[in-house]
């Protein structure tokens, strides 16, 4: 068997499978992702991580996505943590379930995507930290509102680059700012 395209995604509290933007109920960001871009029947495999107070919202995301004209295998895998916007609780328990995850899917040998924008900010945060740190190798997916992306003229799911060298770069100005006072 080759090599899967996997999705890994945290839940959210509150915004799944639909979130209220304007006064209207809109496709939160998996629906956006799986159902709405050019991603619909992309994967192979979806890890849905959650903490138990999400799961309620998970049960309602996950009939949504079996309902899609190209659902996705989607794993539900609820993480223990007392606190999901503590970086290193989250990333003890990104670390455990990578270890399962590994042994029994052979998760990082496949191309893994990460939606970004689902979970806490902090759970973002650590993605964004492996990532840009080169400690595991994903890519990272980013969604927009359909609004949003209409009017700026972007896709409502694309990969995200984060440039580290060129930020580093772009601020440069500010570094050798600080240096010099």
């Amino acid at each position: 068997m080759g090599e899967q395209k996997i999705l890994l995604s945290w839940s959210g509290l509150g915004r799944e499978p639909y979130t209220f933007r304007a006064g209207r109920s809109v496709p939160g960001a998996h629906l956006q992702l799986l159902r709405d871009s050019d991603y619909a029947g992309f994967f192979d495999r979806h890890f849905l991580l959650a903490v138990p107070e999400t799961l309620e919202d998970c049960e309602r995301l996950l009939n949504e996505l079996v309902a899609l004209p190209k659902p996705v295998i989607t794993e539900l895998t609820v993480l223990r943590m007392s606190d999901p916007t503590d970086h290193v609780q989250i990333a003890h328990a990104l670390s455990g379930f990578f270890e399962q995850a590994n042994s029994t899917h052979r998760l990082l040998g496949q191309e893994l995507f990460v939606l970004l924008n689902t979970g806490t900010p902090q759970m973002q945060t650590v993605w964004f930290m492996l990532k840009t740190h080169r400690i595991l190798d994903f890519q990272i997916i980013q969604t927009t509102p359909q609004s949003l992306a209409s009017a700026s003229g972007t896709q409502v799911a694309r990969k995200v680059d984060f440039d580290v060298d060129g930020l580093s770069t772009l601020f440069r100005p500010s570094r050798e700012f600080q240096e010099d006072a």
